[in-house]
């Protein structure tokens, strides 16, 4: 599955929210700016494949805690 997907139904379930989300993604490596990944995960901007992976293992994270 797409951590897109998955971490668009978790935002809009309010089971995470944005900021959660993007401390997880900054801890992998990301380097994307909280915007900037609101921006990948509601599909406004696309992501390198790597950037994909990161928000994966921050999905990951997320569903750990």
């Amino acid at each position: 599955m797409d951590p897109r997907q998955s971490a668009r139904n978790l935002l809009q379930r309010e089971a995470i929210t944005l900021e959660q989300l993007w401390i997880k993604y900054w801890a992998e490596g990301g380097n994307a700016t909280p915007v900037e990944l609101d921006a990948y995960v509601h599909d406004a901007l696309e992501p390198h494949e790597f950037e994909l992976t990161l928000i994966a293992w921050a999905m990951e994270g997320m569903q750990g805690s």
